[in-house]
């Protein structure tokens, strides 16, 4: 499915994205409404075109420079009894720093699966100056599938001591999938031992 969050209404231009939105928890982003008259004089005009699906996109960026923006599954039992997969695959994206970006601004991209011993990582590299949405494509662009994964990170940042820089994302392009009726079944019974001894 294709995240657009346009469905989410903002005041003065900024909101919280739900929790648990689409079976995802988004942590340090927040939905942004470019063309709002509140960021008249906060935003390039450059940046209106962070909105690829008008009106809104995400804004994100890094917590004391240390904590990177992320969006994970949400409740993993909760998929289960939808008849889903406690994972996705992570197809595209679009994302630009904003503004015009010191040189040297890097993007870059980890994705977390239980499925791998190692995350995977991508990275992109922006000249300075203003630029438009780019389109990443995960598996052409890193030539593996971003599959299985519980957790995604993006940051970005510039500079010898890698401090933060902004960025907007939208049109992301997420997939699910179904459970198999035994998987399903498995899947609950593993969760409530887990829960159970958590509780303990």
């Amino acid at each position: 499915m294709s995240f657009q969050f346009d469905d989410i209404p903002t005041s003065k231009g900024l909101a919280n994205l739900p929790s648990s939105y689409h079976h995802l928890d988004f942590t340090l982003f927040s939905v942004f409404k470019p063309d709002d008259p509140a960021f008249e004089d906060t935003i390039s005009e450059h940046d209106l075109n962070c909105a690829v699906s008008s009106p809104n996109a995400l804004l994100g960026s890094r917590l004391y420079e240390v904590d990177p923006a992320s969006f994970e599954v949400a409740n993993a039992t909760a998929m289960r009894l939808e008849g889903l997969q406690p994972y996705f695959t992570l197809r595209s994206f679009y994302i630009k720093p904003m503004d015009a970006p010191a040189p040297g601004t890097t993007v870059y991209v980890t994705g977390y699966s239980e499925a791998r011993k190692k995350p995977s990582v991508w990275h992109v590299d922006f000249p300075s100056g203003y630029h438009p949405m780019f389109l990443v494509k995960m598996e052409e662009y890193s030539s593996e599938e971003w599959d299985e994964l519980y957790k995604v990170e993006i940051t970005a940042d510039f500079g010898y001591h890698a401090l933060d820089w902004e960025f907007c994302i939208d049109e992301l392009d997420v997939h699910f999938f179904a459970l198999s009726e035994e998987d399903g079944e498995a899947g609950l019974r593993n969760q409530a031992v887990l829960d159970h001894a958590a509780e303990i």
